[in-house]
């Protein structure tokens, strides 16, 4: 599916990585300011649609995810 949309494999694995990374950055914030929460959700959103078009990862890169 990701040749699809004209990304490769390791693209779409690095732009997992990066939509993870930035679900850990809204962490710690968005338990302090609600207002938060919206732009955060979007990210779990994306982080989750990105992650099915991925399709079964290796342990080591489920690894990082978590």
């Amino acid at each position: 599916m990701a040749k699809t949309f004209g990304f490769s494999d390791d693209e779409l694995k690095l732009l997992l990585v990066a939509v993870r990374q930035m679900r850990r950055t809204f962490a710690a914030p968005r338990r302090k300011d609600p207002g938060l929460d919206a732009y955060a959700q979007l990210y779990d959103a994306l982080f989750e649609k990105l992650h099915d078009m991925t399709g079964p990862l290796p342990d080591a890169v489920e690894d990082v995810l978590e």
